[in-house]
């Protein structure tokens, strides 16, 4: 099991799931621009 946690490092962890997030995060951005614009033009 110790040689497991020594062969991952865990700053190449943190990296991806710190990218990870973002890029979930800007997705749903994204989507929610999308909604919103539809939004807009409808109440236009």
């Amino acid at each position: 099991m110790a040689d497991i946690f020594t062969a991952v490092d865990i700053s190449t962890v943190a990296t991806f799931v710190g990218a990870t997030g973002v890029l979930i995060v800007g997705v749903y951005l994204a989507f929610k621009g999308i909604g919103l614009a539809k939004r807009a033009i409808a109440a236009a």
